[in-house]
């Protein structure tokens, strides 16, 4: 208690709630003063008794106007301003009691015993409301009470000189050391709290940017890796387009040489007619075949380029058309590793979905199947599509002989982002690698 009032030095928040206590503050200089002058009129000199008024009242006034100041101090200034400014506001808190110290002077003096009594117990309300209200801010109650009973009890035993105010004396000697203690204890608990839920929210806010910090780290981890999986995707995309075009482009060289290989060989003599026209024929076949297999070239742009289109509304689409556009994608990459695809539309309704999406997740199985036949060297590799309609419901049922799902992974293949395979930029790295082979071959 001692090391607390050698020093001021006040949580802000324990500031506020003293601020808060206006109640008290009018009831000690105005309300206090208005009954003190009813108590003694007559029996004190008039002019003293509204001086006492009068000094209580601008008493008052300036600690209002400290008590603004001390507010705004509160919201914009340091700790050491604060504490700084909270000394000015104590001081007009001493006045006060320094004034109720000098009127139980009076009170002893010039009062009758009935008086006395009064003023005593009107000065005991007003220590238990400085109790209620200025208990936040220790230094504040502390001089308070010791003012107004340091004065009273001198002037008990020096002015009333009797065994009944000696009596009355040892009572506020008493009332005075346990309502210090008390104050003390309920100051210190008040500012323990205030200090925990400082630390509280000091944790609640450094846990609060954990979370923050751990969730922009896994939102930065998730685009990452979602840039890797289109790496990915684009890498399979072009391994597929690769497999798709080089019968084509192969073709359209295989016609390219022919034409050339007719025309150099002087196999036809051009100043006939017969053979001239013979030739125009073939050259003509060839060039139908040429556009055949660009035509075939073009409609694989188109399909890769709808695989990658969202769809923005439901289409009512035949079951199998889904499927069959993610064959078209990917046949020639599962005829080139010999996996067998087999097909069965027991049930080809029509069905309100989103196509391209559709056809998404059927690519992703087959591909899936693909990878699973070649890391696993499957012989007689074969893929079965069957659709069927169970209880009005139209399923679709994809299932191959490469052994299954893992138990172990069972329960994790429908989580965002997991894959058994390694990482994406390794995939496209294979995926380019294939795509510069094939298209070395081709030409």
């Amino acid at each position: 208690m001692i090391k607390t009032l050698k020093n001021i030095n006040y949580n802000k928040q324990l500031i506020a709630m003293l601020l808060k206590a206006k109640a008290g503050a009018i009831a000690v200089n105005i309300l206090g003063p208005i009954f003190y002058f009813y108590v003694f009129y007559g029996t004190i000199d008039f002019k003293f008794l509204l001086a006492f008024i009068m000094i209580q009242a601008m008493i008052f006034l300036l600690r209002n106007i400290a008590g603004l100041k001390l507010s705004k101090s509160l919201k914009r200034d340091s700790k050491e301003r604060v504490n700084q400014v909270l000394k000015n506001y104590l001081c007009y808190i001493y006045a006060g009691s320094f004034m109720w110290g000098i009127s139980s002077i009076f009170t002893l003096y010039y009062g009758s015993e009935l008086q006395v009594f009064i003023i005593i117990a009107m000065i005991f309300v007003m220590l238990a409301g400085s109790l209620a209200t200025l208990t936040p801010i220790y230094h504040a109650v502390f001089v308070f009470i010791t003012n107004i009973i340091f004065f009273f009890v001198l002037s008990l035993v020096f002015i009333g000189a009797s065994e009944t105010y000696y009596l009355i004396t040892v009572f506020i000697v008493v009332f005075y050391f346990v309502s210090i203690q008390g104050a003390y204890k309920i100051y210190g608990s008040m500012n323990d709290s205030i200090t925990k839920s400082e630390e509280i929210n000091f944790l609640n806010y450094e846990l609060k940017e954990r979370v923050r910090i751990a969730v922009e780290e896994t939102k930065s981890r998730e685009k990452l890796l979602q840039e890797q999986t289109r790496l990915a995707q684009m890498g399979e995309m072009i391994s597929m387009i690769a497999h798709q075009w080089r019968q084509p482009l192969g073709a359209i060289s295989s016609s390219v040489i022919a034409i050339q290989t007719k025309k150099e060989s002087g196999k036809f003599n051009f100043t006939q007619e017969v053979q001239r026209d013979e030739y125009f024929i073939f050259l003509d076949t060839k060039l139908r075949n040429i556009d055949e297999y660009v035509q075939v070239l073009s409609s694989t742009i188109d399909d890769f380029r709808n695989y990658f289109k969202p769809d923005k509304e439901k289409e009512l689409v035949s079951l199998s058309t889904p499927i069959q556009r993610a064959l078209t994608i990917v046949t020639s990459s599962l005829s080139a590793k010999n996996i067998e695809v087999i097909t069965d539309f027991e049930s080809d309704d029509e069905v309100m979905m989103y196509p391209n999406e559709m056809m998404q997740v059927i690519l992703n199985i087959l591909k899936n199947a693909e990878d699973n036949f070649v890391e696993k060297k499957i012989e007689n590799a074969k893929i079965t599509i069957n659709t069927k309609q169970v209880d009005n419901q139209c399923i679709i049922f994809i299932c191959d002989n490469g052994g299954g799902i893992s138990q172990n992974i069972l329960g994790n293949i429908f989580d965002p982002y997991f894959s058994t395979k390694k990482m994406a930029l390794d995939l496209v790295y294979i995926c380019l690698k294939q795509w510069l082979k094939s298209t070395i071959v081709v030409n």
